[in-house]
């Protein structure tokens, strides 16, 4: 995700010894299924989401908690908007925290124009150029630092 990124590009060759260890035996996951946000008010959140930053909605039917989708509608990419409190082992959570979209990195200026004329402070455009990668961060009404990270060709 943002700043202070660890490592190498993405795609980076691993060692043999890495391949295989832990619980997914080098078998990659699909990428991230959710991140939930624990929001002061639900209302206000799905405000920002939808019209500010401009994600599709999934589920909006509960007043407590709402679905939109982070990636290609239908794909396990969501995020969940609610008041909490989280339940199946995530009672402790709270915010604010940070996380990423991903999009392709000549859209950058585009976007943090057009969050600027939403009235939003935006910090950025930070190069990675390890990734080939812009990077563009604002803040959300809770708080949560979001951030759109542009991905150029890779190197």
């Amino acid at each position: 995700m943002g700043g202070g990124r660890e490592g190498g590009a993405p795609g980076a060759s691993r060692r043999a010894s890495d391949i295989g260890r832990g619980a997914l035996r080098g078998v990659p996951l699909q990428g991230i299924s959710e991140v939930i946000l624990v929001v002061a008010d639900v209302e206000r959140s799905v405000a920002f989401y939808r019209d500010v930053v401009g994600l599709l909605e999934d589920n909006l039917e509960n007043k407590k908690f709402a679905w939109f989708w982070a990636g290609p509608p239908g794909k396990s990419q969501r995020i969940g908007i609610t008041t909490g409190p989280l339940s199946f082992g995530a009672t402790h959570i709270g915010g604010p925290l940070h996380f990423a979209f991903g999009t392709e990195r000549s859209r950058i200026p585009t976007l943090k124009a057009a969050l600027e004329s939403q009235g939003l402070e935006v910090e950025g455009p930070v190069e990675f150029k390890f990734w080939n990668a812009l990077s563009i961060y604002f803040s959300d009404p809770d708080g949560n630092r979001v951030e759109f990270c542009g991905f150029g060709e890779p190197r």
